[in-house]
């Protein structure tokens, strides 16, 4: 059990550090993290986002003729 809250914790400060540079809530993501029961489903949501939000921003605008 220990283990697996420190685990939890690491991916948490990974969680933090990344939304930080991605200029998103990281009191929210690092809190909904945390959480024992949702944490883990928490963190593939938040790479669902991530990489959601990463695809928007790196889409090209069409090249008109």
């Amino acid at each position: 059990m220990f283990a697996i809250w420190i685990v939890q914790l690491l991916i948490a400060f990974l969680i933090y550090r990344d939304a930080k540079e991605q200029k998103m809530l990281t009191s929210v993501w690092v809190i909904l993290a945390l959480l024992p029961m949702f944490g883990y489903l928490v963190d593939a949501l938040y790479l669902i986002i991530r990489e959601l939000r990463f695809s928007q921003k790196t889409e090209k605008p069409p090249v008109s003729l």
